[in-house]
């Protein structure tokens, strides 16, 4: 087991999806990049983008990418 630093990113507050690194100064860069985007959907509502990294204690390496 490893710790992590899990970059988890929602839509309208349902989660799209995680990656895990193994710094924080990687998460936390693509969370400066990708967090707060905007965008209108095919109805012409806002969805907001927003991602936050987060830490992981233990994460097993053999089931999970860990960048």
């Amino acid at each position: 087991m490893v710790t992590a630093f899990m970059l988890a990113c929602y839509m309208n507050g349902v989660a799209q999806g995680a990656v895990y690194f193994k710094s924080v100064n990687d998460c936390t860069y693509y969370t400066k990049f990708l967090n707060k985007q905007e965008y209108k959907n095919e109805v012409g509502q806002s969805v907001t983008y927003e991602c936050i990294c987060k830490l992981v204690p233990s994460v097993n390496p053999d089931k999970v990418k860990v960048y």
